[in-house]
């Protein structure tokens, strides 16, 4: 069989990431297109890759490509996307899957009429020790979940002489850390313990309005605090930061469950603990002969090999390109994020806007997910 062909559109360090996973997964990458024809030739050579295409058209035009793995600014998601959907092309988008979740709902809809493979890069789910949550939630092990505590924190905007291309709302959206790390952590909480939020209550910090440039007084902020009700009955208290010295990036969360405690912390990967009070606490680590049956197929290693965040990206792309090469009726329920998971993080962002604009509790209108 021909080995797949990919597009990767954003040369940055994310599109850095994608070309080195799909490598690994035996995929072809047969184009990259930068911010300029220029950028995109100079990927080509240091990739070591046939082709810097000047734009998504004519590398689609030209390369014989099947997917296209979108890496560019969070305001170009939707309009390569739809370029890539329309030529029949298979798309992996880079979180948030649009701006808007109308935007995000429209792309859902065009991927599934056009029976095309379409997933969002919530590549934290894909740690192996995740996965097992996760697997834990779902055969009960966890019991009922009480209350989750959950983190991103990094330090890119810690000094006011920072900068980054998402501080402009034009460009990366309405907000800053919620609609970049936060759709990452709120995919991530839903994910292990297996509920959607039912309702918030948001609050933004601007540590250094003059860098900021917020938006209407709302968005641009650095740091953001998350109270949810998830519609489970449990209970979160979530926490973003890029102001965080020190880790460059961390994603943390804990559980209060009445099965026992979890603590994951992507500082160490490799080690979940397992909180009890009649008897000792214990740490599973990544091997499977630990862990659960549904986690362990998220292991390409034996134990004494950790696996870490390239990982994630490599067995997420694994699972993808598997459907890529089936058949649309062979193909099943997906078994990483679609647009439908990037849908509904611009859903839950689109209220916690709401929160922060009008200072109070809002809820999650799912009405319109239901498509």
């Amino acid at each position: 069989m021909r080995r797949p062909r990919a597009i990767v559109v954003g040369v940055g360090t994310i599109g850095r990431v994608h070309i080195d996973a799909l490598r690994r997964n035996n995929v072809e990458v047969v184009s990259v297109v930068a911010s300029s024809a220029k950028r995109s030739a100079e990927a080509a050579e240091e990739f070591g890759l046939p082709r810097g295409d000047p734009d998504l058209e004519t590398a689609i035009a030209e390369a014989g490509a099947d997917v296209v793995h979108i890496c560019a600014p969070n305001d170009r998601h939707y309009d390569l996307a739809r370029t890539a959907l329309a030529a029949g092309l298979h798309v992996i988008c880079e979180k948030p899957l649009t701006l808007t979740a109308k935007d995000a709902a429209d792309l859902r809809v065009q991927a599934e009429a056009g029976g095309l493979v379409n997933a969002v890069c919530f590549n934290n789910r894909f740690y192996p020790l995740v996965q097992e949550v996760e697997a834990r939630g779902r055969a009960d092990g966890l019991g009922r979940v009480f209350m989750v505590r959950a983190s991103i924190v990094d330090d890119s905007l810690w000094t006011e002489a920072d900068s980054d291309w998402r501080i402009d709302p034009a460009i990366g959206g309405q907000s800053l850390v919620t609609s970049t790390t936060g759709s990452h952590l709120l995919d991530l909480t839903s994910f292990v313990i297996g509920s959607r939020v039912a309702s918030l209550c948001a609050d933004f910090g601007l540590m250094y309005p003059d860098r900021a440039r917020p938006q209407n007084g709302v968005g641009g902020e650095e740091i953001a605090n998350i109270m949810v009700r998830y519609e489970s009955g449990a209970l979160g208290s979530l926490s973003l930061s890029a102001m965080a010295a020190g880790h460059p990036y961390r994603v943390k969360f804990e559980l209060d469950a009445s099965g026992y405690g979890v603590s994951w912390d992507s500082e160490r990967p490799g080690e979940l603990w397992i909180g009890h009070r009649e008897k000792p606490n214990e740490v599973v680590i990544p091997d499977g002969r630990q862990m659960s049956a549904g986690s362990g197929r998220y292991l390409d290693t034996p134990g004494a090999y950790r696996e870490g965040f390239s990982d994630t990206f490599r067995m997420f792309f694994n699972r993808v390109y598997r459907d890529i090469a089936r058949r649309p009726e062979e193909r099943g329920e997906a078994d990483y994020p679609t647009f439908a998971a990037g849908h509904a993080g611009l859903i839950v962002h689109e209220a916690i806007m709401q929160s922060v604009t009008e200072k109070r509790w809002a809820d999650v209108d799912w009405g319109e997910f239901a498509l």
